[in-house]
């Protein structure tokens, strides 16, 4: 019956079961050849750890072969690591790796307070520089043209940055005060902890359990409080471009409201210089009037004369010559009056004033 079976299966499919076969011994291969692979790179790790360590034994055993027998055969046993070497190995290059991540988080951590500290002098730099330009434009640009020659004066320029500089070195002592107190701290510090140490005063568990705790408890009080403080930077940031776009708009109503006052002082001077001709006019009307009235009296006593007052040809002419000049002065001063009275009617307009009111 087996016999049967094997005769009924055909050439094709054994061809298929020893192909199977033989796929099945290359993944266990490839399996191999990887677990190989990643066992060598782990000892070409360790081998470059522990360079120098190795050639020490190695030129131990070497000189402990030299002085055995040439023809005694080397055990090929010897050159194999045992499972507990490998062991030991990985255990080692664990450690080694482990030990590696924590010196870099420790690291990393350390830049990343650098940078914070950066950051936030970085921020306390601008905004000085955004106050100091504020001060610089108030009073300098604005407050420091002189309003005669249009120009900024020296002496208040001179004057701002001597204020400055003697700031900055107030500043500067501020500091090397602050960093004394900071190196009196680090080593009043560093005392307590050698005598700490030479006292051997170590912290018990439960004490350092309970330090831990305080510690995750204050640093998510100080996690809270930089969060208020950046949100109260922000706030104060938008608070001061406010400030400045409120002290711009200041300074443009003033400067608006004294072209105003300049304009309304020139107003005055045209109004004063109006009304000084308006009574100049009405005293040059007064004359003509009463020149007007002379000249009507002698127009009247002429026409009124009788024939006994009748002069001579000669004064006759004389006369009637006067009193063609003097019709024709009655004329222009008439004229003169008229161009006299449209002029304070039309300066009265100007003004705004009730000529009959004067």
């Amino acid at each position: 019956m087996i016999q049967e079976q094997q005769q009924g299966i055909t050439e094709e499919e054994k061809e298929l079961i020893l192909i199977e076969e033989l796929s099945q011994k290359l993944e266990g291969l490839y399996k191999d050849m990887e677990q190989i692979r990643r066992e060598n790179l782990l000892f070409e790790s360790y081998i470059m750890r522990n360079s120098k360590d190795l050639q020490r034994e190695e030129e131990a055993e070497d000189k402990k072969q030299k002085t055995k027998k040439k023809d005694k055969p080397i055990d090929k046993k010897t050159m194999q690591l045992t499972n507990e070497e490998k062991y030991e190995i990985a255990q080692f290059e664990s450690d080694t790796l482990k030990k590696n991540i924590e010196e870099g988080r420790i690291r990393s951590d350390q830049i990343l307070e650098t940078l914070r500290a950066i950051l936030e002098e970085t921020d306390k730099a601008i905004t000085e520089i955004r106050k100091d330009a504020f001060d610089f434009q108030r009073e300098i640009l604005f407050a420091g043209e002189n309003t005669r020659t249009g120009k900024i004066e020296a002496e208040r320029i001179e004057k701002y940055f001597k204020e400055k500089l003697a700031q900055k070195d107030a500043q500067i002592e501020k500091y090397k005060q602050k960093k004394a107190n900071i190196e009196q701290q680090i080593t009043k510090t560093s005392n307590q902890i050698q005598k700490k140490e030479e006292m051997g005063d170590d912290l018990k568990f439960i004490d350092f359990h309970q330090l831990q705790i305080e510690n995750k408890k204050y640093v998510k009080q100080i996690d809270e409080k930089n969060k208020k403080l950046l949100g109260l930077k922000i706030a104060t940031g938008k608070i001061s471009s406010i400030l400045i776009e409120e002290r711009n708009q200041l300074q443009n109503e003033i400067d608006q409201c004294n072209k105003l006052i300049q304009e309304i002082d020139d107003k005055n001077k045209k109004i004063a210089k109006t009304q000084e001709q308006i009574k100049k006019v009405k005293r040059q009307i007064s004359s003509l009037t009463e020149k007007k009235k002379k000249f009507a009296i002698q127009l009247e006593q002429v026409n009124n004369a009788t024939n006994e007052d009748i002069p001579k040809a000669m004064t006759y002419v004389l006369q009637k010559r006067k009193e063609e000049e003097l019709v024709y002065k009655i004329r222009n001063t008439n004229r003169k009056i008229e161009i006299a009275e449209l002029a304070y009617q039309k300066a009265c307009k100007v003004l705004g004033i009730n000529p009959e009111s004067l």
